[in-house]
């Protein structure tokens, strides 16, 4: 069979020079850990912290209007409760007070009898 020349002879190619670390000068770098930053760069940073703080307060504060304004939501209709419950009894006074067997007994008692001729009922 013949060869296809997938390998080659490397022993036919010239070694790379290897320095010793004593015989060469050894190059130090040094590698920054910061990254630096242009101005824009900056600026948007402080523009962004800027605005964050600026929505973070605007949360908050509406955070306590809106507990504000549920308290007095809450106060308005405790409020509205009771006077709904005064209503309710006034109510109810104006009828006993308008009742006809309490007019009977007032009128009784001040001497005057009722005459069905001459009584004419309203309503509103």
């Amino acid at each position: 069979m013949a060869q296809n020349n997938l390998a080659r002879n490397l022993t036919d190619q010239p070694q790379p020079y290897v320095s010793r670390p004593d015989q060469a000068q050894v190059k130090r770098v040094s590698i920054s850990k910061a990254l630096k930053l242009s101005s824009f760069e900056k600026l948007l940073i402080v523009c962004g912290s800027a605005v964050l703080t600026v929505l973070m307060l605007v949360v908050v504060s509406s955070k306590i209007a809106l507990s504000n304004s549920q308290h007095e939501l809450q106060h308005l209709d405790n409020q509205i409760v009771t006077v709904r419950t005064s209503n309710t009894n006034l109510k109810q006074q104006i009828g006993e007070l308008q009742s006809s067997t309490r007019l009977d007994k007032i009128a009784h008692k001040s001497g005057m009898s009722l005459l069905n001729a001459n009584i004419r009922n309203v309503t509103k």
